[in-house]
């Protein structure tokens, strides 16, 4: 059904796309991070008032119990918020780079069929690993508690073995399953039979894009890293919080809200463009992958008139 397409031309497409919509990027970041912002400084209030005596007491008074169970509700909305906005900004992503001349009110974010469909296949792969991943646990336990009474070393071997070849086997089936979601967007259907053919033949250089994206990513990451440790080296002088003053009055100290937050809105826009151009950088190759491959097929594939 399909040819190839260039690994270093899908690398390339979120930095081109960053390039072509630097602003949809940074408000991609804005939508990610947001949320999570004002969450975080609800979380941080709320442990702000618990004492260090109460979360080490054997028997937490039924204040701290109460302050434990915001905080657990607190931490578990983020999680799902968190999620859903991954799915709309991906769904946003994907059209950037599949219909690029297509108007994108909003920086491309809405709730539409794309994002229930983005949902759905993502819901679907997770529940997919985890039940392989359950299956082959079993399976490995059952072989080796065959071969145990036989041999205890052949048992441990064969047993780990097993495992490694069915977790290369389901690895084998991720790589083949990850143009689902992109081909869910492009042809605007629940594409799992045509992602699947889409990425036929296609194992080792989706092996090979996915380890790239995760080795620019890294380097992003420890470059800014570094330049982060120096900066926080060269304002070490100004602490928003003081563990000594925890530690020796037992409880964390008061949140200097008149520090942090000149310097949390300081900081904003600039962490906030960095998670739209990582997200950018990590999902727009597959969609490019996605783009070139469905450019390749049959003329009686059904595929979007805009791929050409």
């Amino acid at each position: 059904m399909t040819t190839a397409y260039s690994i270093s031309e899908a690398l390339a497409s979120g930095f081109r796309l960053t390039k072509r919509r630097p602003l949809q990027v940074w408000a991609w970041g804005v939508v990610s991070v947001a949320p999570s912002l004002l969450i975080g400084a609800l979380m941080l209030r709320l442990f702000g008032a618990m004492t260090l005596e109460g979360m080490a007491s054997d028997e937490p008074s039924a204040a701290m119990i109460g302050q434990m169970i915001q905080f657990q509700a607190l931490s578990g909305l983020a999680n799902i918020l968190q999620l859903l906005i991954w799915v709309v900004v991906t769904a946003a992503i994907f059209r950037a780079v599949l219909f690029p001349e297509r108007p994108a009110p909003f920086a491309g974010l809405k709730v539409g069929m794309d994002e229930v469909r983005v949902a759905v296949v993502g819901l679907a792969l997770i529940v997919g690993f985890y039940a392989a991943a359950i299956v082959i646990a079993l399976v490995a336990f059952a072989v080796g508690v065959g071969l145990w009474f036989v041999s205890e070393a052949a048992a441990v071997a064969v047993g780990l073995l097993v495992a490694l070849a069915a977790g290369l086997a389901v690895w084998c089936v991720i790589l083949r399953a990850c143009l689902i979601m992109p081909a869910s967007v492009a042809l605007g259907d629940f594409a799992f039979v045509q992602g699947w053919k889409l990425s036929k033949g296609q194992v080792l250089r989706l092996l090979g894009l996915s380890l790239a994206i995760v080795g620019v990513v890294l380097a992003i990451e420890l470059a800014l890293l570094a330049v982060v440790a120096v900066v926080l080296f060269l304002v070490a002088g100004l602490n928003v919080f003081s563990l000594a003053a925890m530690l020796e009055n037992g409880a964390p100290p008061t949140v200097n809200w008149g520090v942090l937050i000149p310097w949390a809105l300081a900081a904003f826009v600039p962490l906030s463009w960095l998670q739209g151009f990582l997200s950018t950088v990590t999902m727009t190759p597959y969609a490019e992958a996605c783009r070139s491959l469905l450019a390749q097929a049959p003329q009686d594939e059904a595929r979007p008139v805009a791929l050409g």
